[in-house]
């Protein structure tokens, strides 16, 4: 198959670019960016992560920025493909069950075991990714969850964005689909954190 486009995969928090013998191959479990120059396509695969998800929304819109805004942003969701998008592979995909291993799904928790995360907006492609779970891992101009399997607490830094705001809800939803409803989701101010807020973190 001609590359008339390039497709990259998001895997493990950064985007890879895929082989051309892969082309029209695309996992079930994972996200994919197809950028054509005028079009940038983003492909969700129904077993996908919000993270994986996240990724390939924010990267395709840093794509666009580069342009400066010239390119399309379509997203394409399996089993809907547009005809115009089917068209870059000669009409045809093959979807595998291929599910790279995501962030959420590496650290997939059990029942009372806690992890701290990180939501940070920035161009390394290191967007969404576990931290220590202590008191000073918190930092002023970024979004932490803190899952404790039943409640996710998001904590806002003062210097954070409402871009990151917004994303770690949408990534504490994810969760609750996840995990077929059993969490409750507290927001957590800096400065206005409850006392068993900082009690389930380290020193």
């Amino acid at each position: 198959m001609s590359e008339k486009f390039i497709k990259y995969h998001v895997q493990k928090g950064q985007l890879v670019r895929v082989p051309l013998d892969h082309l029209n191959e695309f996992g079930t479990g994972d996200v994919y960016l197809v950028d054509t120059g005028p079009i940038i396509y983003s492909w969700i695969g129904k077993k996908s992560t919000p993270d994986e998800r996240f990724i390939g929304a924010i990267t395709s819109v840093w794509k666009d920025q580069d342009r400066k805004g010239a390119a399309k942003l379509v997203t394409v969701n399996e089993g809907e493909e547009p005809t115009a998008f089917l068209d870059l592979f000669k009409g045809k995909i093959t979807i595998t069950e291929q599910d790279t291993e995501g962030i959420l799904k590496r650290v997939a928790l059990k029942q009372r075991e806690f992890k701290l995360f990180r939501v940070h907006i920035d161009e390394d492609l290191q967007l969404y990714y576990e931290v220590d779970r202590v008191k000073a891992s918190l930092a002023t101009d970024d979004v932490f969850l803190l899952d404790t399997y039943n409640k996710i607490y998001i904590w806002r830094g003062r210097e954070s964005t409402a871009f990151e705001r917004w994303e770690a809800m949408r990534i504490a939803e994810g969760y609750d689909g996840q995990r077929a409803g059993h969490q409750e989701v507290i927001i957590v101010e800096e400065g206005e954190e409850p006392k068993e807020f900082f009690k389930l973190l380290g020193k």
